[in-house]
Protein backbone atom coordinates (compact mmCIF):
# COMPACT_ATOMS: atom_id res chain seq x y z
CA UNK A 1 0.00 0.00 0.00
CA UNK A 2 2.59 2.50 0.96
CA UNK A 3 4.27 1.81 -2.45
CA UNK A 4 1.27 2.63 -3.92
CA UNK A 5 0.69 5.56 -2.57
CA UNK A 6 4.32 6.76 -3.41
CA UNK A 7 3.45 5.52 -7.11
CA UNK A 8 1.09 8.63 -7.36
CA UNK A 9 3.62 11.30 -6.24
CA UNK A 10 6.24 9.64 -7.99
CA UNK A 11 3.72 9.20 -11.04
CA UNK A 12 2.71 12.64 -10.80
CA UNK A 13 6.44 14.36 -10.85
CA UNK A 14 7.15 12.63 -13.98
CA UNK A 15 3.72 13.43 -15.79
CA UNK A 16 5.17 17.26 -14.98
CA UNK A 17 8.62 16.62 -16.39
CA UNK A 18 7.56 15.12 -19.01
CA UNK A 19 5.35 18.34 -19.91
CA UNK A 20 8.05 20.71 -18.83
CA UNK A 21 10.29 18.46 -21.73
CA UNK A 22 7.55 19.20 -23.88
CA UNK A 23 7.62 22.64 -23.80
CA UNK A 24 11.60 23.23 -23.71
CA UNK A 25 11.40 21.23 -26.81
CA UNK A 26 9.00 23.12 -28.68
CA UNK A 27 10.58 26.38 -27.10
CA UNK A 28 14.16 26.19 -28.37
CA UNK A 29 13.10 25.49 -31.45
CA UNK A 30 10.74 28.28 -31.85
CA UNK A 31 13.60 30.31 -30.15
CA UNK A 32 16.45 28.58 -32.40
CA UNK A 33 13.94 29.44 -35.71
CA UNK A 34 14.79 33.39 -34.73
CA UNK A 35 18.53 33.27 -34.90
CA UNK A 36 19.54 35.17 -37.84
CA UNK A 37 23.19 36.60 -36.78
CA UNK A 38 22.02 39.97 -35.72
CA UNK A 39 21.13 41.68 -32.35
CA UNK A 40 17.05 41.87 -32.93
CA UNK A 41 17.61 38.16 -34.15
CA UNK A 42 18.83 37.64 -30.56
CA UNK A 43 15.89 39.69 -29.12
CA UNK A 44 13.36 37.63 -30.83
CA UNK A 45 14.97 34.21 -29.58
CA UNK A 46 14.54 35.39 -26.34
CA UNK A 47 10.82 36.56 -26.88
CA UNK A 48 10.22 33.66 -28.93
CA UNK A 49 11.31 31.22 -25.89
CA UNK A 50 8.34 32.23 -23.69
CA UNK A 51 5.82 32.70 -26.58
CA UNK A 52 4.66 29.60 -25.92
CA UNK A 53 3.78 29.79 -22.39
CA UNK A 54 1.01 32.58 -23.10
CA UNK A 55 -2.00 33.32 -25.23
CA UNK A 56 -4.73 31.21 -25.71
CA UNK A 57 -2.97 28.36 -26.67
CA UNK A 58 0.04 28.78 -24.12
CA UNK A 59 1.59 25.24 -23.49
CA UNK A 60 1.23 24.10 -19.38
CA UNK A 61 2.18 22.15 -16.40
CA UNK A 62 0.26 19.88 -14.34
CA UNK A 63 -2.60 18.26 -16.88
CA UNK A 64 -2.85 21.62 -18.32
CA UNK A 65 -4.18 23.53 -15.86
CA UNK A 66 -0.64 25.77 -14.59
CA UNK A 67 1.36 28.59 -16.38
CA UNK A 68 4.82 27.32 -17.02
CA UNK A 69 6.83 30.87 -15.19
CA UNK A 70 9.83 30.28 -14.76
CA UNK A 71 11.57 30.14 -18.22
CA UNK A 72 15.47 30.83 -19.07
CA UNK A 73 17.12 31.11 -22.32
CA UNK A 74 20.61 31.42 -23.08
CA UNK A 75 22.78 31.50 -26.33
CA UNK A 76 25.80 29.73 -27.05
CA UNK A 77 28.75 30.15 -29.76
CA UNK A 78 29.30 26.66 -31.55
CA UNK A 79 29.38 25.30 -35.14
CA UNK A 80 28.59 21.41 -34.54
CA UNK A 81 28.00 21.45 -30.80
CA UNK A 82 27.69 24.19 -27.91
CA UNK A 83 30.88 25.33 -26.46
CA UNK A 84 30.18 25.25 -22.81
CA UNK A 85 32.04 28.01 -21.50
CA UNK A 86 30.25 30.89 -23.81
CA UNK A 87 26.50 30.07 -22.26
CA UNK A 88 25.44 33.34 -21.80
CA UNK A 89 21.74 34.92 -21.25
CA UNK A 90 22.57 38.61 -22.92
CA UNK A 91 25.58 38.06 -24.96
CA UNK A 92 26.90 40.88 -26.14
CA UNK A 93 29.07 41.34 -29.76
CA UNK A 94 29.27 38.99 -32.55
CA UNK A 95 25.72 37.96 -32.28
CA UNK A 96 26.62 35.71 -35.72
CA UNK A 97 28.71 33.24 -33.60
CA UNK A 98 25.62 32.24 -31.28
CA UNK A 99 23.86 29.30 -33.45
CA UNK A 100 22.79 27.86 -30.51
CA UNK A 101 19.50 28.23 -27.64
CA UNK A 102 18.92 26.17 -24.18
CA UNK A 103 15.81 26.95 -22.93
CA UNK A 104 15.04 25.99 -19.27
CA UNK A 105 11.93 25.49 -17.79
CA UNK A 106 11.01 24.78 -13.91
CA UNK A 107 7.91 24.19 -11.65
CA UNK A 108 7.15 23.75 -8.12
CA UNK A 109 5.36 19.81 -8.33
CA UNK A 110 3.35 19.46 -5.19
CA UNK A 111 3.50 16.43 -3.33
CA UNK A 112 0.87 14.71 -1.38
CA UNK A 113 2.59 11.22 0.06
CA UNK A 114 5.99 12.38 0.29
CA UNK A 115 5.09 14.90 3.08
CA UNK A 116 5.55 11.57 5.45
CA UNK A 117 9.09 11.48 4.86
CA UNK A 118 9.59 14.96 4.46
CA UNK A 119 7.05 16.86 6.63
CA UNK A 120 8.52 20.26 5.77
CA UNK A 121 8.34 19.94 2.14
CA UNK A 122 5.26 20.78 0.33
CA UNK A 123 6.56 20.58 -3.43
CA UNK A 124 9.68 19.55 -5.64
CA UNK A 125 11.55 21.05 -7.87
CA UNK A 126 11.60 19.71 -11.25
CA UNK A 127 13.61 21.47 -14.01
CA UNK A 128 14.02 20.60 -17.89
CA UNK A 129 16.09 21.90 -20.55
CA UNK A 130 16.26 21.62 -24.30
CA UNK A 131 19.19 22.50 -26.27
CA UNK A 132 18.53 23.78 -30.77
CA UNK A 133 20.71 24.43 -32.94
CA UNK A 134 20.37 26.75 -36.09
CA UNK A 135 21.67 25.92 -39.26
CA UNK A 136 21.03 27.75 -42.93
CA UNK A 137 18.26 25.52 -43.92
CA UNK A 138 16.48 24.93 -40.36
CA UNK A 139 16.83 24.20 -36.52
CA UNK A 140 17.09 21.16 -35.30
CA UNK A 141 16.88 20.17 -31.08
CA UNK A 142 20.77 18.52 -30.13
CA UNK A 143 20.21 18.20 -26.37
Amino acid sequence: MALAVLGIDIGRMRVIKSELQAFTDAAALNAALQLDGSDPGLARARAAAVELASGPNAMKWDMGTQAINTIQAGFAKGDLSPDPKTWQPNPEGAPADYHFVRVQASAHAPIIFFRVFQPTADSFSITTSSVAMKTSETARLVQ
